[in-house]
């Protein structure tokens, strides 16, 4: 691990002081400009409510300043990255994306969560493709095939 100086003493909720290391990882790009303004209308929208206003204004506020978010790790147990087995989905990181795959998995899985067989639609993983998921989340054109 290479270890660089940050700029300036990095302190953990903990009130440990942190020593930073660059490594290698993937990201959860939140910083993408179409995502954040999806994200903030709909959460100062009349569809978004909370019980006080103030956490609604903190919602509008890590919109604004949250960029990217770690996904990755490399020890550890956990869930290993599909496309980069090396690394293992970090716990935040698997609630994230855990929660959005729980509002289709009844669909795919049907309870069976080894993949073994297709669930109640009989969508293979294999049909899963990248654009059938930005059909899902993002509302992109239904994919032809």
């Amino acid at each position: 691990l290479k270890y660089f100086e940050p700029e300036k003493k990095v302190v953990s909720r903990s009130r440990d002081e942190c020593i930073v290391a660059k490594v290698d990882q993937w990201l959860l790009r939140y910083g993408e400009e179409e995502w954040r303004k999806f994200v903030r209308d709909f959460v100062t929208s009349d569809d978004f409510t909370t019980f006080f206003k103030a956490t609604q204004k903190s919602f509008v506020e890590v919109i604004d300043w949250l960029k990217e978010w770690g996904l990755s790790r490399t020890f550890g147990l956990g869930t290993r990255v599909p496309w980069d087995e090396q690394f293992v989905i970090e716990s935040l990181s698997d609630s994230t994306i855990y929660m959005a795959y729980y509002t289709v998995a009844h669909y795919l899985q049907g309870g069976v969560v080894s993949g073994s067989t297709p669930g109640p639609l009989g969508i293979t993983p294999e049909q899963m493709t990248h654009e059938v998921w930005d059909y899902i989340f993002l509302g992109k054109d239904y994919p032809e095939g």
